[in-house]
């Protein structure tokens, strides 16, 4: 799948539609994604969640047309979304750095967060490795939890907290395996289930406070980053959506994806399908 022209084509609706109520529905619809892929991949791709890039795009032009006319404050707030003037001041202060009506003022600094474009210049850069992998059933026993995609900073948290409590050292130490960063996607646009822990085999015992899960049998496209630093892995994530899957045959199964942490690597496995 061309996420590149899937994820232009969403940008240039969420564009046109600014100054009214967007459905993420029918956007992700419009794409052929789920809510959730819809978020997952469009974070992925722009750097922002589709969330706060509407948030930013509508506090950019409120600030040009609070300083270019005279319309009131209050019904450019109520145009591009906000439902008080506070809640508008609150917002476009904590973007912008001033109040909307100091906007007026002659030489006030306002921010501009630009429209997405997802060209992509061609260079020896954007070569990326990879492998295909077909494998059966993969059972896992995890410590998961509910997280929402706009919270970007609570997956490290997790991975520190399971960390200092010794969860992780118990059973990655004691049997020797690979951690796995397992994502499985909700019916909600926004959450989704995240776990943290290990392939269950016949020398694992089972953890009360771990619950079982089954990765279907699939094949998977398998891309190696070099440590395990989190920067280095997102920066990957946007990679492979707008580099690999614009130009492969395969596009990706909306299915549960994962990361595999070795004691100094990490490979992020993505299940695929032919076009």
């Amino acid at each position: 799948m061309n996420y590149i022209n899937e994820m232009q084509k969403a940008i240039d609706y969420i564009e046109i539609n600014l100054d009214k109520d967007i459905d993420f529905e029918k956007v992700s619809k419009e794409v052929g994604m789920s809510p959730f892929y819809f978020h997952r991949i469009f974070t992925a791709m722009i750097g922002v969640s589709p969330t706060t890039y509407i948030r930013n795009r509508r506090l950019t032009i409120a600030a040009q047309e609070i300083s270019k006319n005279n319309e009131s404050i209050l019904d450019i707030a109520l145009k591009y979304g906000f439902e008080s003037h506070e809640a508008f001041s609150r917002a476009f202060k904590n973007f912008h750095g001033i109040v909307p009506k100091v906007a007026r003022t002659n030489g006030s600094e306002l921010k501009n967060f630009s429209k997405a474009n997802l060209n992509i210049e061609v260079n020896n850069n954007n070569i990326l490795n990879y492998r295909i992998e077909s494998k059966g059933t993969i059972k896992i026993l995890a410590y998961f939890r509910q997280f929402n995609i706009e919270d970007k900073d609570e997956i490290p948290k997790y991975w520190k907290n399971l960390k200092e409590s010794g969860a992780l050292e118990k059973i990655s130490n004691n049997y020797k395996k690979d951690l796995f960063g397992i994502c499985i996607g909700t019916q909600s646009d926004v959450e989704y289930k995240y776990g943290i822990g290990i392939e269950q085999t016949e020398d694992v015992e089972t953890n009360i406070e771990m619950e079982k899960i089954e990765i279907p049998a699939s094949t998977w496209v398998v891309f190696k980053c070099e440590g395990q630093n989190e920067n280095g892995i997102n920066e990957l994530w946007s990679r492979i959506y707008k580099e690999f899957f614009v130009t492969s045959s395969y596009k990706q199964s909306m299915d549960i994806d994962f990361e595999l942490y070795d004691d100094k690597n990490t490979e992020i496995w993505i299940p695929i399908s032919k076009e």
